[in-house]
């Protein structure tokens, strides 16, 4: 994008232009073209200035809010009023230095950028609520109608550099992507985790709308794609979480158990200071354990129900004595061999075993009822 002037040879970085030109006292003013899709002259224009447009370009005449001619042949172009003969009537039979508008520079070829959400997007979510989402992806772009693009950016916007088109033309990717995923999501139920089977059809459905909301802009969207969805951290953990839980067959207690032992255990393989907490993590929980056994023996001790494995009975001496299977000295309490006449702690005489006279049935000492009919002795 370039400038020639015969009436101000300092303009700008100037570099001389070689042969004929130089002769001639034209010089070289600007070249911005680069990836910029519009471009405007940093001064304004003035009469006789010659303007160069090349291929992959249009040049645009702008005064008074308006475009008011566009150079879409590559060519050097003398601002005159035989090239502009809408001059004749603006500036009438004015002569010389003159300022008589603004000039532009608009892209012909199809352009590339990415997008991205600035800010995450509020997605409502059946499993999990409202979420956070972060989207990116790429577009590519050009300019339909130069005219129609200077005279909405530049005369109704105020906009007149590259990169807040550009900024415009982001803002509404973003807009339309989160239109169309409340419409999916409303139609079709679309959850978070949904979304990557859905992103070929939200690509396409981006694309169509963007056509309608750019075109009355002079642009064109050419094509939408590698979108990309991103969920927060948390949110991506919940996920992986809840997948683990469900192919183990376990619910979230189960499974922060399972977790916690595996962190004691590799805290023990690392030896050091890492085990000993590990060890001791360990060991509180066996204490827990075991004191809930005995918990648990003392209590169905006092309900009358037998102790489980392992736990000891109430008596120690009578308790080794039942599991002799022999009587007990009334005398000292120590465990009687079975058949025993005398105690072998104390010596104490055992009292001969009496029969009941109603049903032969054997009765312990000291019994006034017969343990097996209840006959009175």
């Amino acid at each position: 994008m370039g400038l020639f002037s015969k009436t101000s040879a300092n303009i700008g970085a100037g570099k001389d232009i070689e042969g004929a030109d130089a002769r001639a006292g034209f010089y070289w003013v600007e070249d911005y073209k680069g990836e910029n899709v519009i471009w405007r002259l940093p001064r304004n224009i003035m009469l006789n200035d010659n303007v160069l447009v090349r291929e992959d370009e249009y040049g645009i005449f702008f005064r008074d809010g308006k475009a008011l001619a566009v150079f879409d042949r590559p060519d050097r172009y003398a601002l005159t009023t035989q090239t502009l003969p809408v001059l004749s009537r603006i500036i009438g039979a004015t002569v010389g230095n003159v300022q008589i508008g603004e000039f532009f520079w608009v892209q012909r070829r199809e352009l590339r950028d990415k997008f991205g959400t600035s800010q995450p997007l509020a997605f409502r979510d059946n499993d999990f609520g409202v979420v956070q989402l972060r989207m990116f992806g790429q577009f590519s772009y050009k300019v339909t109608d130069p005219m129609l693009l200077i005279t909405q950016f530049a005369g109704t916007k105020g906009i007149t550099k590259s990169e807040e088109v550009v900024e415009w033309l982001k803002g509404q990717i973003v807009m339309v992507l989160n239109d169309t995923l409340g419409e999916l999501k409303a139609k079709k139920q679309m959850g978070v985790l949904d979304m990557p089977a859905y992103l070929r059809e939200i690509e396409q459905l981006c694309l169509g709308r963007l056509t309608q909301e750019v075109e009355n802009y002079g642009l064109a969207v050419m094509k939408f794609s590698g979108l990309t969805i991103s969920m927060p951290d948390e949110v991506q953990e919940a996920i992986n979480k809840r997948g683990a839980m469900s192919a183990l067959g376990v619910n979230y207690i189960q499974y922060q158990s399972g977790k916690a032992i595996e962190n004691i255990g590799a805290g023990a393989a690392q030896g050091g200071e890492g085990a000993g907490f590990a060890m001791m993590g360990a060991g509180l929980g066996a204490g827990a354990s075991m004191g809930g056994m005995m918990m648990q023996g003392m209590q169905q001790g006092m309900s009358g129900q037998p102790a489980p494995f392992g736990a000891a009975p109430a008596g120690a001496a009578a308790g080794a004595g039942a599991a002799a299977g022999g009587a007990v000295c009334p005398a000292c309490g120590a465990a009687l061999p079975a058949g025993a006449k005398f105690c072998p702690s104390c010596g104490q005489k055992m009292a001969a075993a009496a029969f009941c006279p109603e049903c032969g049935a054997k009765i312990p000492a000291g019994s006034k009822f017969c343990p097996e009919c209840g006959h009175k002795i």
